[in-house]
């Protein structure tokens, strides 16, 4: 009697088992943390603070703010951006600030540490192992509003001066002259905003 059958069966079943132990470590390896996991939750935190510090932080503790001086170029991007960038993130990383372009649908670089122009000492770092990012929307006003004079006036008019007293002079009828309101709207700017810091 032939035991073809049998010894076939034996062969898919070790071919099954060790197709499910590949598979399962496969599955182990890519869900394990990369070594520099820690490093990138690191990099991550520190791009969040940094963009929040440059949102809410001013050479004089009002507005505007860095991160509108960044982009309204009203202080040079040089000077902001290794005031706050620069004296935050180490100095083993690099960082970048890119606004995003709705037309083009791409992130355009504003400011990169590495360029040659940025004066930050950190010329020529580029990404070479691990990058994060963090984004926010930001509004300012590119031409400030003019607060303008109310285009409303009004006359103060009396009544009786008593009751055996003749009436006082009516109010005049003829309505006072209205300012011209010099009121500007100015011109108000949204944009997505992305600080990446790389090592």
């Amino acid at each position: 009697m032939r035991r073809v059958g049998f010894i076939f069966s034996l062969d898919a079943f070790v071919a099954f088992t060790l197709t499910m132990v590949t598979i399962s470590l496969l599955i182990f390896i890519i869900g394990t943390p990369k070594p520099y996991y820690a490093s990138l939750e690191q990099t991550s935190r520190l791009a969040h603070d940094t963009l929040q510090v440059m949102a809410t932080s001013s050479p004089d503790g009002n507005p505007p703010f860095y991160l509108e001086y960044a982009l309204s170029g009203g202080l040079p991007l040089n000077e902001v951006m290794d005031k706050t960038a620069g004296g935050i993130i180490p100095f083993g990383y690099g960082y970048r600030l890119e606004t995003y372009d709705f037309a083009s649908k791409k992130w355009i670089p504003k400011y990169d540490s590495s360029y040659p122009t940025s004066q930050s000492g950190r010329e020529g770092r580029n990404f070479t192992k691990l990058r994060a990012s963090a984004t926010m929307f930001s509004s300012f006003y590119e031409v400030d509003q003019v607060r303008g004079e109310s285009q409303y006036c009004y006359l103060s008019c009396f009544g009786y001066n008593g009751t055996n007293n003749p009436p006082a002079s009516p109010c005049s009828v003829t309505p006072c002259s209205q300012p011209i309101s010099g009121f500007g709207a100015g011109q108000n700017s949204v944009r997505m905003v992305r600080l990446v810091v790389y090592t």
